[in-house]
């Protein structure tokens, strides 16, 4: 069972971030950074939650954080599309 929750994830972020690539130009990442990330996370610097360069690269765990929350993190699955979030987990591994 968990092999197969891992492999749709895996999938999900696989068409996802194929999806961002090719929508890339009409998402602005930095901006939904700014508008919902920023008060609790830095790029370089650990605030409330840790600094994006500091954060877990993986795609899966990513997609799977912003989506579902963890801890005090809240869930953005009803306030960022899933091509927003496959944009923010592409800007996140960037970082």
């Amino acid at each position: 069972m968990k092999k197969t929750i891992a492999a749709s994830i895996t999938l999900a972020v696989f068409a996802l971030t194929s999806q961002t690539a090719m929508a890339g130009n009409d998402i602005n990442a930095k901006k939904i950074f700014s508008k919902k990330c920023k008060m609790c996370h830095s790029l370089t610097r650990k605030k409330f939650g840790p600094a994006f360069k500091d954060m877990n690269k993986d795609p899966e765990v990513l997609l799977t954080t912003i989506t579902n929350g963890r801890k005090a993190m809240p869930k953005f699955n009803k306030k960022l599309s899933s091509d927003e979030i496959a944009a923010m987990v592409s800007f996140i591994q960037s970082q």
